[in-house]
């Protein structure tokens, strides 16, 4: 869940920032990021951009809880940290535009879990087998993804993800995953995920720290007279794996 609320209820508060914007000035602005929490690098990433009016900001404040992000060549403000930094919770970033725009997002970092069983438990698969996953409970998610992608392709923007719906904790991959174009097994060795996700991750900024990228990109979250975007927060458990065989 995202959620916004202002850091300010008057003009020129205690910190100097008015709570949104000076009443000569009337400014659009549009946020977008993600946390991904990575349990196989050990590493958490965040990673955002803010335009106003269009324009692609390179000097505002952007601070997830009270660190701060960094603006780098790509246009993005980003901030890589190891883990276990940010743990299971309710989390606020800020965001400042100089004088002309200060405010506050929350959002939550779903709890880490981990994959259970595979099936066909003893990981291989021939073309007649189905892959199923099951995996633990991430207390707080507000959904989850299930992903896999061959060894050698690992945070390449490669592979098959899908959203489970509903909230399930076991899904099956659809079997042509694992065929050619002309029907035949794609044998080699697959790399099994699932994500547990909160609010809505942005799509584009997530897909070059996740293993396999997301789905698809869901709907804004956040939608005011003056700030409109998302954000969301990934856990990706652990992976598992499982070998695609013409024979067993």
């Amino acid at each position: 869940m995202l959620c916004l609320a202002s850091l300010a209820a008057t003009q020129g508060g205690c910190d100097g920032y008015p709570s949104k914007h000076k009443p000569e000035e009337t400014f659009s602005y549009r946020f977008e990021g993600a946390l991904v929490k990575d349990l196989n690098t050990d590493f958490t990433h965040i990673v955002a951009t803010l335009t106003r009016d269009d324009s692609t900001l390179s000097s505002a404040e952007i601070r997830f809880d009270g660190d701060s992000l960094e603006y780098d060549e790509d246009s993005t403000y980003y901030r890589r940290v190891v883990l276990p930094a940010y743990p299971a919770g309710s989390y606020d970033i800020e965001i400042r535009d100089s004088s002309f725009f200060h405010d506050t997002l929350t959002t939550e970092v779903a709890d880490s879990f981990a994959i259970g069983t595979v099936l066909p438990a003893r990981r291989e698969k021939i073309p007649s087998e189905s892959v199923t996953l099951t995996w633990s409970p991430s207390l707080g998610t507000g959904g989850y993804i299930m992903a896999v992608v061959k060894c050698d392709s690992l945070y390449t923007q490669s592979g098959h993800s899908e959203y489970v719906i509903p909230m399930d904790t076991t899904g099956t991959f659809p079997n042509e995953i694992f065929t050619l174009p002309n029907d035949e097994p794609d044998t080699g060795l697959y790399y099994l995920y699932v994500y547990s996700y909160v609010g809505r991750p942005d799509s584009a900024l997530s897909a070059n720290i996740l293993p396999v990228p997301l789905p698809g990109q869901l709907a804004d979250t956040v939608l005011t007279k003056d700030l409109e975007g998302r954000f969301g927060t990934i856990v990706v458990a652990a992976f598992d794996s499982i070998k695609v065989v013409v024979m067993p």
